[in-house]
C-alpha cells in the first residue's frame, strides 16, 4: 500500500461512511473544517528557531499556552467521543487507501473521517469515490475538495514527506 511520491503513511484513526450524495452545505462545512484542522496542525508541528529578542520570547510563550489549551481541549474531546480504530492508511494529494475488513463496491461514494493527530482529535472529512476494494485493502479517490483545502492538504503532505525523508537519511 506504499505509493511513490509525496504521501503520508501511518496507522491513523479512520472511519468510512457510505453516502450516495453530499449537500453543498455539508461540503462547504467539511472543507472549512479541513482547512482549520490542517492550518492548526501546521502551527502545532512548526519548529521554532531560537531567538533572543523579547518579542520572539513572548510569541513562544503565547504558542506554548495555545498548545497547552489545544492539548487539554483535545483530551476532553477524546474522553467524550472515542476515536475510531487505527488502521494502516496512506494519504496522497489525490486519494486515500486503508486496510478494511469488508470490501466496498467500486464507484461507491462516501466520506472518510481521518484523524491526522492525537493532539488535535478533529477529523479531516474527505468525500471519496471508491476505486477498488479487495484483499483487505480499499483505495479511494478524493472528490469535491475545495482549492484551498487541497492547497493545505498538499502542504501537510509535503511537510510529513520532508520529515520522513530527513528521518531516513539520518
Amino acid at each position: 500500500m506504499e505509493p511513490s511520491g509525496v504521501h503520508l503513511s501511518a496507522n491513523l484513526p479512520l472511519n468510512w461512511q457510505p453516502r450516495e450524495s453530499f449537500t453543498s452545505e455539508e461540503l462547504a462545512d467539511w472543507m472549512h473544517g479541513n482547512i482549520v484542522v490542517l492550518q492548526a496542525l501546521g502551527s502545532l508541528e512548526a519548529t521554532t528557531k531560537d531567538s533572543d529578542t523579547e518579542h520572539d520570547h513572548n510569541v513562544a510563550r503565547l504558542e506554548a499556552k495555545l498548545d497547552l489549551t489545544l492539548t487539554l481541549v483535545g483530551e476532553l474531546l477524546r474522553r467524550q467521543t472515542p476515536l475510531p480504530a487505527q488502521t494502516a492508511t496512506v494519504l496522497t494529494s489525490e486519494g486515500v487507501a486503508w486496510q478494511s475488513r469488508q470490501a466496498i463496491a467500486p464507484h461507491a461514494t462516501g466520506v472518510v473521517a481521518l484523524y491526522l493527530s492525537s493532539r488535535l482529535p478533529w477529523p479531516l472529512m474527505l468525500p471519496v469515490e471508491i476505486i477498488d476494494s479487495q484483499d483487505g485493502k480499499t483505495r479511494a479517490r478524493l472528490t469535491h475538495i475545495s482549492e484551498e483545502a487541497q492547497e493545505w492538504l498538499d502542504r501537510t503532505l509535503f511537510r510529513h514527506h520532508r520529515r520522513a525523508v530527513h528521518a531516513r537519511t539520518r
